[in-house]
């Protein structure tokens, strides 16, 4: 590598580490002490200085103002992620999973967690309030008490106007989150006297749907 990426700090360690990971941009993802750096990380260290590399190359010596913050902004950009990298790859060596053992912390792992099934049910009550306006009282099925699952983000809500009940979720062309209960849901002045059908079922913290529950239906006032 042509160019030696030091930061203004002019910190030997810092400096020095700069070099040689300028040096040793062309290796390969697995070589050598490298077999830990992720091929993304690696990739983007080549992309930093050759892309600092081109701008150098192509900055000539009477450079005007705007060649020079080009450069400069080239220089910037490339020392940050150069620091970054020789910090959280290059100072520290791996932690092996025999290591970790050693210490009493679990592996590394590297199976992906399951989402988890929402299995709770939603029973809620529709109750009028003031004009194009209805109050949603919802809770958890087969509890006494109105709060929402822990760790659940509330109830999704969905909606749709028909004189009977839609035959698919389709016919809900509405839908919110309601977080806490009762939850008032305002309509539009027009929808007034239009029969409403709701079904509600619960979100998780993952954005997960639990099964929607059986559909209630009033007039909006």
């Amino acid at each position: 590598m042509g160019y030696n990426v030091a930061g203004p700090s002019g910190n030997a360690d810092e400096s020095s580490g700069k070099k040689q990971t300028s040096e040793t941009a062309t290796r390969r993802p697995g070589d050598d002490s490298w077999t830990h750096v992720p091929e993304a990380a690696y990739f983007e260290l080549r992309d930093q200085v050759n892309n600092f590399e081109s701008v150098m190359d192509t900055t000539p010596l009477d450079s005007n103002r705007s060649q020079i913050e080009r450069r400069n902004n080239a220089q910037r950009q490339c020392e940050a992620f150069l620091r970054y990298f020789i910090r959280f790859y290059l100072r520290h060596p791996a932690v092996k999973n025999e290591e970790l053992l050693a210490m009493q912390i679990p592996p590394i792992d590297k199976i992906r967690t399951a989402h988890t099934v929402v299995d709770e049910m939603v029973t809620f009550e529709i109750r009028r309030r003031r004009e194009n306006e209805l109050m949603i009282h919802f809770q958890q099925r087969g509890h006494a008490n109105k709060a929402k699952p822990t760790g659940y983000d509330g109830a999704v809500i969905i909606w749709g106007f028909s004189e009977n009940e839609p035959a698919t979720l389709d016919g809900y062309t509405g839908h919110t989150l309601a977080s806490r209960t009762p939850y008032a849901l305002k309509f539009d002045t027009h929808d007034s006297g239009k029969r409403v059908w709701m079904r509600l079922c619960w979100q998780n913290a993952r954005g997960i749907l639990g099964d929607y529950c059986e559909a209630e239906s009033a007039v909006v006032p």
